[in-house]
């Protein structure tokens, strides 16, 4: 029989590798539990997206879609805004504005016929809406061009043939049935409500066709304008050093800086020192042909009111006179939009154009029709041409809608909307109802 020694040895031997010794059992299994904690220790702990796809057991999250290519819609190369330049924004608000002014009166002369079947001025806040979609669909690449072509069309043509005055007071003769149709008080309001939910319904409508026709359209980059860099003796002795060194940075200057947040100062974050360089691409020469061409513009309408007929001019080239200034009140009320406090919450800015135009064309609308006001001449065409000319320019519907689509939050979003129109409304009835209750109204007066 054999010892419990030699068994021992015998079971050993079998279950033992014959090149080396095996190791002993509580080894293996603190080996075993270590492994073990540090899998789980590794699992639990926030992983890089670099090492995501290191182990095979952990799923990998959907991947981000891809970027459109660069000559689709690229980022406009950055530039200085020079005098010059700034002066070429204004120009271009200047020809824009008539031209804006003309194609609204000629859709409001094309919409108006006997038996129409939806109201005359719907047309031209729907053609605004679609430039303006049009417009933000191709930003870049309009930039790209020549920046001042972006705010031509969109604050400009965009802007001047829609007019939010014009739907708030045409709004009111439909709830107060101004012009006597013979129908019942519940008609009135059913056709003032209609007015406005089918105006604002329209131009949101127009807007989004505007955004998905530009992706019919040819690429633009055909006419796109190269960047330059800037030029050695065009830079302060800080950049130049800079500079030298810029390919050796790109991962520094590419991380998030203390002073890149909002708060930020824009002059430290303007500073040669501070800043990425900026490619040159100042046009002089296409900003002063910009410029002149306004100017013409603008003497040829003026050569025309007093050399045109009669029967036209002033229905048609005084108005046009009179909507650069509002185009270019209403473009530098837009700054207010971007005040912290208001900024995503409540476009301040284009609420008091907005606001301030339906003020203003109430006040001419009851004067053209008080009894006392009945002469004939210049007055009661300056009457008319403010209507159409400076308040529609100075109020836009192309803008409200952007915005009342921008704005992120469900509350702020429709204080916006339901304080703009409802205000709105309520300023007109205010002025043109108490004028026309106290004095009454007549026909309206011709020049």
């Amino acid at each position: 029989m054999a010892s419990p020694t030699t068994h021992s040895r015998t079971d050993h031997h079998v279950s033992s590798s014959p090149f080396a010794p095996h190791p002993p059992l509580t080894s293996v299994l603190s080996h075993t539990t270590s492994l073990s904690r540090n899998r789980s220790t590794r699992q639990s702990r926030p992983r890089s997206a670099s090492s995501l796809s290191e182990d095979p057991e952990i799923p990998r999250p959907a991947r981000p879609p891809s970027p459109p290519a660069p000559e689709a819609n690229a980022p406009p190369p950055a530039e200085e805004v020079t005098r010059l330049r700034l002066v070429a924004h204004y120009a271009g608000l200047v020809l824009a504005s008539i031209l804006g002014c003309l194609i609204r009166l000629g859709l409001y002369g094309l919409g108006t016929y006997d038996g129409t079947v939806i109201y005359p001025l719907i047309w031209s806040q729907a053609v605004g809406s679609g430039i303006m979609g049009l417009s933000l669909a191709r930003k870049n690449e309009i930039i790209s061009i020549y920046p001042p072509i972006y705010t031509f069309l969109t604050t400009g043509i965009a802007g001047s043939v829609t007019t939010f005055a014009s739907w708030m007071l045409d709004g009111y003769l439909a709830f107060s049935n101004f012009h006597k149709y013979d129908r019942k008080g519940l008609h009135d309001t059913v056709d003032g409500v209609i007015y406005s939910l089918s105006t604002f319904a329209i131009a949101i409508a127009f807007l989004r066709f505007g955004e998905h026709f530009s992706k019919i359209l040819p690429s633009l980059s055909l006419f796109r304008r190269p960047s330059k860099a800037p030029l050695p003796d065009r830079l302060p002795a800080q950049t130049q050093a800079r500079s030298s060194n810029l390919n050796s940075n790109e991962e520094d200057s590419s991380s998030p800086s203390p002073s890149s947040g909002s708060n930020a100062d824009p002059e430290k974050t303007s500073s040669p020192s501070s800043s990425p360089l900026k490619p040159l691409s100042q046009t002089p020469l296409l900003d002063i042909l910009w410029i002149s061409t306004a100017f013409f513009s603008y003497l040829i309408i003026l050569l025309l009111y007093f050399l045109a007929k009669p029967s036209w001019r002033h229905n048609v080239t005084f108005p046009l006179l009179v909507s650069p200034p509002g185009t270019i009140i209403r473009f530098y009320f837009s700054r207010f939009n971007t005040r912290p406090k208001f900024i995503d919450r409540f476009p301040l800015g284009t609420f008091i154009v907005n606001f301030s135009a339906s003020i203003i064309i109430s006040i001419c609308f009851a004067l053209q029709r008080l009894p006392l006001s009945q002469t004939q001449g210049i007055k009661c065409n300056a009457l008319n041409s403010i209507q159409q000319g400076f308040c529609g320019c100075l109020s836009t519907v192309s803008t409200f809608v952007v915005e009342a689509r921008t704005i992120k939050s469900p509350i702020h979003k429709w204080i916006y909307i339901g304080g703009s129109v409802i205000l709105g409304h309520l300023m007109v009835l205010a002025i043109v109802g108490g004028i026309g209750w106290d004095y009454g109204y007549v026909d309206v007066c011709k020049g």
